[in-house]
């Protein structure tokens, strides 16, 4: 494990060492043991006064608990985060807590809640010029608001914003966001609505093709919206 210190017992860890063998555990869903290495590295950082490691483990810790299913604990851990790093003048962190925030609360619906994150993580990452961060909030926006009849037109809107902020981070992110794409898309198909997919396809193929996107990017939403037109309908 990367950080860690050969031949050590698990006594002798200290704050950031416990930090990185709860993100081991984690990664193998060790979720029993990583939230027990969480707990001690908040304890040792607690009591040392380290306010921005705790945020950094608060982090880890609500991440943990969300993939579990508890909502609430994760929900208090990305909160004090967002609040440490807010207080402390640590922007970065602070973005990292919001943007945790809003998809806890865009995956439990609670979507008030959502919006009024997503304001603040979006004012943040402007600020900040972090266009990852900005592409995932708009697709999020667009996701709902292509979810509501009355709103489909702002909601290709924005799927088009996402894919622009997409494309200034890099070509990693913007492939991401691609594949965001499709699978809005195939949800719509899904949903009996392959007229409303094709359109999709549509305005983002004019919406590329106007803002000097490369060939391979028109090439993508033009194969896959050819995929959708010819799968075969369901009965």
């Amino acid at each position: 494990m990367e950080g860690m210190v050969e031949g050590k017992s698990l006594e002798d860890l200290d704050a950031r060492e416990l930090n990185e063998l709860g993100n081991a555990y984690g990664a193998q869903g060790m979720w029993e043991e990583a939230i027990d290495s969480y707990l001690r590295s908040l304890a040792m950082r607690k009591s040392s006064g380290d306010a921005r490691g705790q945020g950094i483990v608060l982090n880890n810790l609500g991440a943990t608990y969300y993939s579990q299913g508890r909502v609430h604990e994760a929900l208090e851990c990305y909160e004090a985060s967002y609040e440490i790093a807010h207080d402390q003048g640590e922007e970065l962190s602070e973005l990292v807590a919001l943007m945790n925030l809003v998809f806890l609360h865009f995956e439990e619906g609670a979507f008030d809640e959502f919006q009024r994150r997503a304001d603040q993580a979006e004012a943040l990452a402007l600020e900040l010029d972090r266009w990852e961060p900005m592409a995932k909030l708009r697709s999020l926006r667009g996701r709902l608001a292509i979810s509501d009849a009355g709103r489909y037109q702002e909601g290709l809107s924005l799927y088009c914003e996402a894919l622009d902020y997409a494309s200034r981070q890099g070509e990693a992110e913007l492939q991401e966001m691609l594949n965001r794409v499709d699978v809005q898309a195939q949800r719509l198909a899904s949903q009996g609505a392959r007229g409303l997919a094709l359109v999709f396809y549509d305005y983002l193929k004019l919406f590329v093709r106007d803002h000097g996107f490369s060939e391979s990017v028109l090439s993508h939403l033009s194969q896959k919206r050819e995929e959708i037109l010819r799968a075969p309908s369901l009965s």
